[in-house]
């Protein structure tokens, strides 16, 4: 499959997760392989997007502008080689809102694919969550799942309730397998 998109979840995948909530800037942790892998994608002709939940709006403890400055910082410290992310989406409601955009519903990725023309059929995620996994499973694309930030807790939870995922290291190696997929001759 030529992927032409990729999904990246924020917390866990971009940058270091809190089960706190990121909540100001000074939380950001940057995982250092992220702006050269980003790098690569960019180089490679793939168009980024990240989809994000982001509960810590819904129960109050941050504001949306708030949440777009820390976006805002994030994509700059993973952009700073190169890398460029095409855009990002959030859902700031909590479990109990019952909104569509809350992973794993899907509304977010349906906004982004209504913005940027995105086939999903050459569409992947990586993430490190269970709603990440349920989402991709939904939209039926593949799903990269990253054993940082809620990683090994959903890689059990996807085996057993038989979710399928490729299980990598970091977005590195989920990138170095996507790019090496394509290369392959069927």
């Amino acid at each position: 499959m030529k992927v032409n998109t990729v999904f990246l979840d924020r917390d866990g995948v971009l940058n270091e997760d809190s089960a706190d909530y990121i909540l100001r800037v000074k939380d950001i942790k940057i995982h250092k392989d992220v702006p050269c892998t980003l790098k690569l994608l960019t180089d490679a002709g793939k168009r980024m997007i990240i989809v994000s939940n982001q509960a810590g709006i819904g129960k109050g403890l941050l504001t949306v502008d708030e949440a777009k400055i820390i976006f805002a910082k994030i994509i700059e410290l993973s952009e700073v080689e190169g890398g460029k992310i095409a855009g990002h989406y959030f859902c700031p409601h909590t479990n109990e809102d019952q909104c569509n955009c809350r992973k794993p519903k899907v509304g977010m990725f349906m906004q982004a694919v209504r913005d940027h023309g995105i086939r999903l059929e050459r569409a992947v995620f990586v993430g490190d969550g269970f709603g990440d996994a349920q989402a991709a499973k939904t939209l039926n694309i593949p799903f990269y799942l990253v054993a940082q930030g809620w990683g090994p807790t959903t890689k059990q939870q996807c085996d057993d309730q038989n979710i399928p995922y490729i299980y990598v290291k970091d977005l590195r190696e989920a990138v170095d397998r996507i790019l090496a997929s394509e290369d392959e001759k069927i």
